[in-house]
């Protein structure tokens, strides 16, 4: 599911309390590879959750687990599907698959509610209230996305946990500020988790890759009809999801100004209106707000609205970057490298002078670039080359100093040896960029693969890259 822009799970029909509501509600990606799930479909099935997702609906059906999958045809057919579904339990129940397609028409993933043949047949589809539903509600469980443990030695970053668990204990709005990548969306998961919501959902929207066109759609959901090219069924907002939960709005400051003045409305009366409706719906949430940037000054320039700045202004948690807590760098990289061992089945370890050359360097991008740092270490072989450490931190060592490159180097090295070292930092650069799939990298570089093939192996003989 994409995490950048939300498009909201929903199958778009009007919300009703005649009719049941469901017992079971699944999200998949359009492989059939299970995403979200509620308790009653593990319950249903005989699987446990964190069994479940991770597994695939062919798998369920092949092991006997399913005698049928409908979400499968609604990603084959690229249209609604609806049928009985037989579990190994012998229970029945009626499937409605709906998929989900971005705004250019591609798949993005598929929501199924399966209802118990007992309920009312005549009109299957009022079950998909999705609004009252157990999946966003309670119980939700994200394939994934299950957050990481905070990582905390300094004194620094414990004062901020136990300021955060005091915040969760409330349910007013709260900011969190900080630099990119100092983990702001990773505490604002750490307070939903401590606060009496836990059981609720955990929205997530970036605000600022919100298409402009299309932020107020996403946000607040919208009818039939509402635009241009709207899903016709209508489509329930982010803000609306999070009802029961928590609103996590990242880099609020790029929220375009119009969009701020409807955010303060929900958040004074607690009531939405999707585009195209005249009718008030209401979303009981609590909002968590994160930005790299000064709100106080952006009010005094206009470009942030003052009443909505004052409205969220009641909690307000600053992290610090990672370069004025070096005790949490040792830490943290001992923690990325458990995960990542896990990742790739290595057994790879960190020696003292790697660690001391994370300690050295400042870290623009925090922890984020932490983490990448021991990916790359990992991934790119670099255990084996390790004066290669503080070379290859930053993306091409242009954060580099020139004493901090005469000391890597040793001040030793001919013009040759630089320029290798250059290109090896350059190769490394556009291949992160590419998500290190070589295909993609050869054609940036302007090279043949095979070329890039052989010069990846005399720098550190690494043939773990996607094809691509």
């Amino acid at each position: 599911m994409p995490q950048n822009s939300i498009t909201s799970i929903q199958p778009g029909y009007e919300r009703t309390s005649a009719f049941p509501k469901p017992k079971i509600i699944f999200v998949t990606d359009q492989n059939g590879n299970l995403l979200i799930a509620n308790t009653e479909a593990a319950l249903t099935v005989g699987v446990p959750m964190e069994q479940l997702l991770n597994l695939n609906l062919s798998e369920l059906i092949h092991n006997g687990t399913l005698n049928t999958s409908y979400t499968l045809r609604a990603a084959k057919n690229k249209c609604v599907e609806q049928g009985l579904v037989k579990t190994k339990f012998k229970i029945e129940t009626h499937a409605i698959s709906q998929p989900v397609f971005s705004p250019n028409g591609e798949l993005l993933y598929l929501v199924t509610t399966c209802v118990a043949t007992s309920a009312d047949r005549k009109n299957p589809r009022a079950g998909l209230n999705l609004r009252n539903s157990p999946a966003l509600k309670h119980n939700i469980h994200i394939a994934g996305s299950t957050a990481e443990d905070i990582v905390a030695e300094s004194s620094t970053m414990k004062n901020i946990l136990n300021q955060a668990g005091n915040v969760a204990r409330l349910d007013s709005p709260a900011i969190l500020y900080g630099e990119s990548g100092t983990g702001k969306e990773v505490l604002a998961r750490y307070i939903h988790r401590h606060s009496n919501r836990a059981g609720g959902a955990f929205m997530a929207v970036n605000c600022a890759a919100l298409s402009e066109s299309l932020a107020e759609a996403e946000l607040f959901g919208y009818n039939k009809g509402a635009f241009t090219g709207a899903n016709t069924q209508g489509n329930i907002g982010v803000v609306e999801a999070a009802d029961g939960g928590t609103l996590f709005l990242d880099e609020i400051a790029e929220l375009p100004l119009p969009l701020q003045s409807k955010l303060l409305r929900v958040l004074e009366t607690g009531e939405i209106r999707r585009l195209g409706s005249c009718v008030n719906l209401t979303s009981d949430f609590r909002l968590i707000a994160a930005t790299n940037k000064n709100l106080k000054k952006m009010t005094e320039d206009g470009s942030f609205r003052k009443d909505l700045y004052y409205r969220l202004h009641v909690v307000d948690l600053v992290l610090p970057p990672l370069r004025e807590r070096p005790e949490d760098i040792p830490v943290l990289a001992l923690h990325f490298l458990k995960k990542f061992n896990a990742k790739y089945n290595f057994n790879i370890a960190l020696d003292n002078g790697v660690l001391a050359a994370f300690q050295s360097y400042d870290w623009p991008g925090n922890v984020r670039e932490l983490r990448n740092a021991v990916e790359k270490y990992i991934v790119l072989g670099l255990q084996d080359k390790p004066a290669q450490i503080p070379l290859t931190l930053s993306a091409a060592g242009r954060q580099l100093k020139q004493s901090q490159f005469a000391i890597a180097a040793e001040g030793q090295g001919s013009l040759k040896q630089a320029m290798h070292q250059f290109e090896e930092q350059y190769i490394y650069s556009i291949l992160k960029a590419c998500n290190f799939r070589t295909g993609e990298a050869a054609n940036r570089l302007g090279i043949c693969r095979t070329v890039l093939y052989r010069k990846l192996k005399t720098f550190t003989g690494c043939t773990k890259l996607k094809d691509g």
